[in-house]
């Protein structure tokens, strides 16, 4: 009952509430008593099931979210320089859609401070089984470099780049020679690398993207939210999340699939029910990562999650 009324306040402000309540640890959740193994650049996930980027952007939840049950946590995306965000309001919420939209304008305690605290969240994820995947924004190739060497060293198992936030305003993506300096300049990271791709874009920097990633190793995230206009949040705009997407996002997997994509895919966008984990699946993605539900109902989706997932395979 708490999650369906607490949906129906400020979003700003149930945000706020939610975080305390997670970073407590007090946030009960029943453990599922079954796995689903999933291996992934050689790494074994205990279940494919995770929670993606931008609900914990600083590493400040792993408290609550390593016991969740899932078989990963993305925290970011994490930028080199500390970030306040986008003023309030930045999240309108469409409780009957399960979906919102969102301008939070990659807000950031900064690397400094997220690495001051990632060894602690590394042991206490890896204690309970759970892998642990770093996003990163950056506004420019030294933002992204810098913020690279220093995670060399730590126990993460991947890192994702975000190039595709709407903060950006489309930086990456409108100059496909700037990308293309990015994604060599990366290529000797020592963990395995998931490119973060975007909703909205052209079949030719699909089919781009697909091939440049194939070509130097790396995963793709597919995908983040959808660019929208949006007057009640307080720059006018924002990303489209949650279920309305989850067409998109399936189609995407399936498109770049078709097109010889080889590699490992995090499929995110919409996904609120079990059949949709293992249709995600079904249609090529490795990983399945969860956001606006979770911030509808909090950490208790991954139990309902998993059990709807495990129900469906048994059928």
């Amino acid at each position: 009952m708490l999650p369906r009324v607490i949906n129906y306040l400020p979003p700003d402000i149930t945000h706020d509430i939610s975080h305390a309540i997670i970073r407590a640890g007090i946030a009960g959740v029943l453990r599922i008593g079954m796995d689903y193994p999933a291996e992934v650049f050689g790494i074994r996930f205990r279940n494919p099931l995770g929670l993606g980027a931008g609900i914990d952007k600083d590493g400040l939840l792993i408290n609550g979210l390593a016991r969740s049950g899932v078989g990963f946590v993305t925290i970011g995306s994490v930028t080199l320089k500390p970030r306040r965000g986008n003023p309030r309001p930045r999240i309108v919420k469409y409780p009957g859609l399960k979906a919102m939209v969102n301008a939070m304008g990659l807000p950031s305690r900064g690397f400094a401070d997220f690495i001051t605290r990632l060894g602690k969240v590394v042991d206490l994820a890896s204690r309970f089984g759970v892998r642990v995947i770093v996003s990163l924004a950056g506004f420019s190739l030294e933002e992204f470099l810098v913020m690279l060497s220093r995670l060399r060293g730590f126990g993460i198992d991947a890192v994702e780049v975000n190039i595709s936030s709407p903060t950006y305003r489309g930086s990456w993506l409108n100059d496909i020679n700037r990308l293309g300096d990015l994604l060599r300049a990366i290529e000797g990271f020592d963990k395995p690398l998931f490119i973060k791709v975007p909703l909205g874009a052209g079949v030719d920097f699909y089919r781009w993207i697909t091939e440049a990633a194939e070509r130097y190793g790396y995963g793709l995230t597919i995908a983040n939210t959808l660019p929208i206009k949006e007057p009640r949040i307080s720059v006018g705009y924002g990303g489209l999340s949650g279920y309305p997407i989850y067409p998109l996002v399936r189609a995407l997997i399936r498109k770049v699939r078709t097109w010889g994509f080889g590699g490992p895919i995090i499929g995110i966008g919409g996904v609120f029910h079990g059949w949709q984990v293992a249709e995600l699946l079904k249609s090529g993605a490795n990983l399945v990562g969860v956001v606006t539900a979770f911030a509808f109902e909090g950490p208790i989706v991954f139990t309902r999650l998993l059990r709807e997932f495990y129900a469906y395979l048994s059928q």
